[in-house]
């Protein structure tokens, strides 16, 4: 999908990529909910500026090989992980947040 400069982030707007700290942002449509979603330029991260959903402070390693979990799930106040390396590993996790 193609952004225009129709699109662009107005320049007074201070906005940074949650994960590269760039500046290059563009509108990139909305979520479900109407809240305005970005896109950063630098590291194509997709975020919006105040999320409903806390961002988790880290990730647990798969208890069967020790690879990296994805969120699988959220429910209820917990988080569902699921080894990156599905449908070889079968490796799962919950936390409480």
């Amino acid at each position: 999908m193609k952004t225009t400069a129709a699109q662009a982030v107005p320049p007074t707007a201070h906005i940074e990529c949650p994960r590269c700290h760039a500046d290059a942002i563009y509108g990139y449509g909305h979520i479900r909910g109407g809240q305005q979603r970005y896109l950063c330029l630098l590291c194509n991260r997709q975020f919006v500026l105040h999320p409903a959903q806390p961002i988790l402070p880290r990730r647990p390693a798969c208890p069967l090989c020790g690879g990296k979990m994805h969120i699988y799930m959220r429910h209820n106040g917990q988080v569902r992980f699921r080894c990156a390396a599905y449908p070889a590993c079968r490796g799962f996790s919950k936390e409480v947040y």
